[in-house]
C-alpha cells in the first residue's frame, strides 16, 4: 500500500506559524508523502472571512513556497456551497482509491467530532491525525471517549497500512497562536512579525489587509 497523504484544512485567515509548525511536524513524525494545505471557502461553523479567497490562497502559497513537502490545494475555493469535510474527502478518495489519507485536525476539533456533518463517513474515508493544542485536555467523560475507544490508534505505522478508519493523537510543538487574535492585533496596529512567515507579513502590509495601517501608502491591487 502507498504511504499516506496528509490533508490539513482551515480558513487560514491568515495562515500563521502555528499552522505551519503543526503541518511540518506531522509530516516529519509520520513520514507522510506530503501534506496538502486546503483553504476553506465558506466554513459552515464560522462567519465568512473579510479578505477574499484569492488573498487567503496567495498567503498560503507564499507561506509554503520554500517547503516542497507542503502543497496547496485550492479545490474548495471554487465551491459556492459550505465546505464540509466529508465532501472534500469523498473527492480525495475518488482520486486516491488505495492510498491512506490522514485528515489533520486540532484537539479542539476532535472534541466536537460527534457534532460534525457525517462523522462516521469521515472515518470511512480517512484517518484523523489529532495535533495536541494548549488548553484542550480530554476529560474521562468527554463525548469523544467512545470514539477513541473504537477508532483510537497508538501505533503511527498503522496509518500507512490501511486507507482509513483510525484516530491517532500526535504531540507537536504547541504554538498557541490564533488567527482571530492576530486579526485583532493587526487591527489595533500591532505588527504580526515572528508569528507568521515574513513573506505573508509583507503581503498583508502591501495589500493593507486586516486593518494594517501603512501610514498613508496606497495598497497594491490584487
Amino acid at each position: 500500500m502507498k504511504r499516506a497523504i496528509g490533508i490539513f484544512g482551515g480558513t487560514f485567515d491568515p495562515i500563521h506559524n502555528g499552522h505551519l509548525r503543526s503541518a511540518y511536524e506531522v509530516h516529519q513524525q509520520l513520514g507522510l508523502t506530503r501534506i496538502c494545505l486546503l483553504p476553506n471557502a465558506i466554513p459552515p461553523h464560522k462567519d465568512s472571512p473579510d479578505v477574499s479567497p484569492e488573498q487567503r490562497l496567495e498567503m498560503v502559497r507564499l507561506a509554503v513556497a520554500d517547503h516542497p513537502e507542503l502543497d496547496v490545494d485550492a479545490r474548495e475555493l471554487s465551491r459556492e456551497s459550505p465546505s464540509y469535510t466529508v465532501d472534500t474527502l469523498e473527492h480525495y478518495r475518488e482520486e486516491h482509491p488505495d492510498t491512506p489519507l490522514c485528515f489533520i485536525i486540532g484537539m479542539d476539533s476532535l472534541l466536537s467530532l460527534p457534532r460534525w456533518h457525517k462523522p462516521e463517513r469521515i472515518l470511512e474515508l480517512a484517518h484523523l491525525v489529532v495535533c495536541h493544542r494548549p488548553g484542550y485536555p480530554i476529560s474521562h467523560d468527554a463525548p469523544i471517549q467512545p470514539w477513541l475507544a473504537r477508532y483510537g490508534c497508538q501505533d503511527p505505522g498503522r496509518l500507512h497500512q490501511q486507507p482509513a478508519g483510525l484516530i491517532h493523537c500526535l504531540a507537536v510543538t504547541q504554538l498557541d497562536i490564533a488567527s482571530s487574535t492576530l486579526r485583532s492585533q493587526m487591527a489595533a496596529g500591532q505588527s504580526p512579525h515572528f508569528l507568521m512567515p515574513a513573506k505573508v507579513v509583507d503581503y498583508i502590509e502591501q495589500h493593507s489587509l486586516y486593518g494594517i495601517n501603512l501610514g498613508g501608502k496606497e495598497p497594491k491591487s490584487v
